[in-house]
């Protein structure tokens, strides 16, 4: 305080008081604000002494929901009835799939393999599920062996006719005999000797792709055949079905079968620089057309 010397002697007694009674005040304030907290403690200790229970001691049980044990179908029983049996919501959401993605439970095993499934579980509903003769699989009729009930001999032929009668021989064309390839279906191709249903639909669609046929080489093109079954094929003159060069786009032209990625690309190019084509010369001038592939197209090239 003597260093203070623009204080009067009083200020400078005042200024001690109240520096004395700042330190007194914080002295103060630290001693209950650490003897605040084991006074609390003591408290609660205290407390607890006087209940007679330790807070430690008190243990909240949770009521088990009880399970029901009843006959049951899996394949119709509602989320109602399986969370009374005991199945968990999760496990109800994966039975619901199950019937949504595979259909329905066949025999009890099946309902064994739900997600989750317990021991403890099984062993208490397998005695309750029941499966409607409805969702069942077909149980085939027992039946004694084919080779005790004839000779050897007899089995083999009557084989042979079993065989015969489900799969009947297609009746096939003689020779001199033709059939119109540009009319006929699949029934009356495979009559054709050396041609089946695979060939027949084949034949049938490439037909339809090209606009029709009009020469019987052209149903050699439509799959690997023996060149024999073309002396049992004709080609009557019908309507060709022809496609207009000027004003498809380049993948409609490429699904024609004489016409290629790069022919197309070159008709195309051609129209959006010089303008449509108006002959058959014209499109022979084009890259990539060679005179075997003009030969080709005249039947089916319209401008």
């Amino acid at each position: 305080m003597k260093r203070l010397p623009i204080f009067t002697p009083s200020q400078r007694r005042g200024l001690l008081v109240i520096e004395c009674v700042l330190v007194v005040g914080l002295i103060g304030f630290s001693v209950w604000s650490w003897r605040r907290p084991s006074s609390a403690t003591k408290g609660a200790e205290k407390s607890e002494e006087r209940s007679g229970h330790s807070v430690s001691q008190y243990i909240y049980a949770v009521e088990e929901e009880p399970f029901e044990s009843f006959p049951f179908d899996p394949n119709t029983a509602d989320s109602t009835t399986l969370l009374r049996l005991g199945l968990s919501p999760w496990q109800v959401r994966s039975i619901y799939r199950y019937r949504a993605k595979h259909g329905r439970y066949h025999k009890p095993e099946d309902f064994m393999r739900v997600p989750g499934m317990t021991n403890e579980q099984w062993e208490r509903l397998k005695p309750y599920v029941r499966i409607a003769k409805a969702f069942q699989y077909v149980e085939p009729e027992a039946r004694k062996p084919f080779a005790e009930e004839v000779p050897r001999e007899q089995t083999v032929a009557e084989a042979k006719q079993i065989r015969q009668d489900s799969f009947p021989r297609q009746e096939k064309i003689q020779f001199g005999q033709t059939i119109d390839i540009n009319t006929a279906d699949t029934s009356l191709l495979k009559m054709i000797p050396g041609i089946a249903s695979r060939r027949a639909a084949r034949i049938v669609a490439y037909r339809k792709t090209l606009g029709g046929f009009t020469s019987v080489e052209q149903a050699m093109e439509a799959i690997e055949m023996p060149d024999s079954v073309m002396k049992y094929m004709t080609v009557s003159p019908v309507e060709i079905k022809k496609i207009n060069v000027n004003k498809l786009s380049v993948q409609q032209l490429m699904k024609h079968p004489y016409l290629n990625f790069y022919q197309a690309k070159a008709i195309f190019e051609h129209r959006r620089n010089k303008g449509d084509l108006h002959s058959f010369d014209e499109l022979s001038r084009l890259e990539g057309f060679r005179p075997t592939d003009i030969d080709r197209l005249r039947p089916y090239v319209e401008f």
